[in-house]
């Protein structure tokens, strides 16, 4: 396990890209909300987790209601050394009953996995005992890096910097463990469909993703939510374990957050700030007043 990790911490170093020079800036005004009672305001900001390097959108109203919270909030802690991650790899990442790929999949479908798997540089011989979802995670995360989107310019990472830069509590809604589980429960040919996208849809992805980015940018959360819900309709169990069940589990978190004082910005995925059974919605269901903040 130590040494696939190394393999595959090695395949994400060279599918960084390389930015000799400082790209010029672009200015973007990601959406933001806010919710309020007489001793607790909660922001709700949501994130992209790859970005190109030269957005500017930590600024003005973020950068405002970031430095007015005295607790930062994500989906997970940061994780600092991926290597710690091996024993859970090894519970919930790798097929129990000792199947690959090569097994799960047709041989023409595996063989133009295998190619696309490759072509990314990944190790495909080390992957063929994974389950489907973590050969995914590993693939986009390739993909996206090749595309010159950069996890460290991703909000997670530029908030967390920020966040212990001025000593504020970091804490999240979720474990590793708990979100690998989720992953691990959705369903078998859903998670195929995914990897199957590696061989045949790599491209119409990248399209999508990027535009989601530039919605993002402009703050235009409905016309996001439009879009990874088409997508998302070709794995509906996945979509609800990974999007709708755990928006209910975090609105009721934040309701019950506003019992005590305090300011608190919240950062998750943007696709949970958007559209029905968003976060916003739920809370709203619950008499909260969520209001969106505009600059």
């Amino acid at each position: 396990m130590k040494r696939f990790l190394a393999a595959l911490a090695g395949a994400l170093a060279l599918a960084a890209p390389a930015f000799a020079d400082t790209p010029k800036a672009r200015d973007a005004d990601p959406a933001l909300w806010v919710v309020r009672d007489a001793d607790t305001t909660v922001y709700l900001f949501g994130t992209v987790h790859f970005l190109p390097k030269d957005l500017v959108w930590f600024d003005e109203a973020v950068a405002e209601a970031f430095a007015a919270s005295d607790e930062l909030k994500m989906e997970l802690l940061p994780v600092e050394d991926p290597a710690s991650l091996a024993p859970l790899i090894m519970k919930l990442a790798v097929d129990p009953a000792g199947r690959t790929m090569a097994q799960r999949m047709t041989p023409e479908d595996h063989a133009a996995y295998v190619k696309a798997i490759n072509a990314l540089g990944l190790p495909a011989a080390q992957l063929e005992p994974m389950e489907p979802w973590f050969i995914g995670l590993q693939a986009a995360s390739v993909i996206y890096m090749k595309a010159g989107l950069d996890p460290k310019s991703g909000a997670e990472e530029v908030l967390t910097q920020a966040a212990r830069k001025a000593g504020k509590a970091i804490t999240a809604f979720e474990t590793p463990e708990q979100q690998f589980t989720m992953l691990d429960s959705t369903p078998e040919a859903e998670q195929l469909a995914g990897v199957k996208d590696l061989a045949h849809r790599q491209d119409e992805g990248l399209a999508v993703i990027s535009k989601m980015i530039e919605h993002w940018t402009r703050g235009e959360a409905d016309e996001t939510g439009r879009l990874m819900n088409e997508e998302m309709k070709a794995t509906p169990e996945t979509a609800r374990i990974l999007l709708t069940d755990r928006n209910a589990r975090w609105a009721a978190d934040i309701q019950a957050r506003m019992d005590r004082p305090g300011v608190v910005f919240v950062a998750v995925g943007a696709g949970h700030l958007t559209g029905k059974d968003s976060v916003q919605d739920l809370l709203a269901q619950e008499g909260m007043k969520v209001k969106r903040i505009l600059y």
